[in-house]
């Protein structure tokens, strides 16, 4: 089970970092900050993520960013025994969830879920945000078992 190292990090120095684009740069501009913000489309107002030029319901290219929850339930999770990249060996079996967010009509991103025992895991558990400062110009949302 992936915990905080005694430098309050769940995944090492030398993991890679996300690859961020003009498109995802609000997102991880607000994680920065410690805000999990939202792509959100400005004509049919639904929540898209990962951000997208388009909205895949009404095709408008018109979108703004706002904040949402940093709760939600878990939809799904997956244990990784095998360390996609040679620096994760230390820290497998980690998981990969899949997060529904609070107040966004279903939206879900992708994350890991962390300081939650594995024999907890369940769908429709309640987790919220805890954030992972890579560096000074990264912050990564992982979730953990809520209270």
């Amino acid at each position: 089970m992936s915990t905080k190292s005694d430098l309050g990090r769940y995944f090492p120095d030398a993991m890679p970092n996300p690859a961020a684009s003009a498109e995802t740069k609000p997102f991880w501009d607000g994680a920065l900050e410690h805000r999990l913000v939202l792509q959100r489309c400005a004509s049919c107002g639904r929540f898209r993520h990962p951000p997208r030029a388009l909205c895949p319901w009404c095709r408008s290219f018109e979108a703004t960013w706002d904040d949402v929850a940093a709760a939600g339930t878990l939809f799904t999770w997956s244990v990784v025994h095998q360390p996609f990249h040679p620096v994760l060996r230390d820290v497998v079996p980690y998981v990969v969830g899949i997060v529904e967010i609070d107040g966004t009509d279903g939206t879900r991103i992708t994350t890991n879920i962390v300081d939650t025992p594995h024999d907890a895991l369940r769908a429709g558990l309640r987790v919220e945000v805890v954030w992972e400062d890579m560096s000074a110009e990264l912050a990564v949302p992982r979730f953990r078992a809520a209270g």
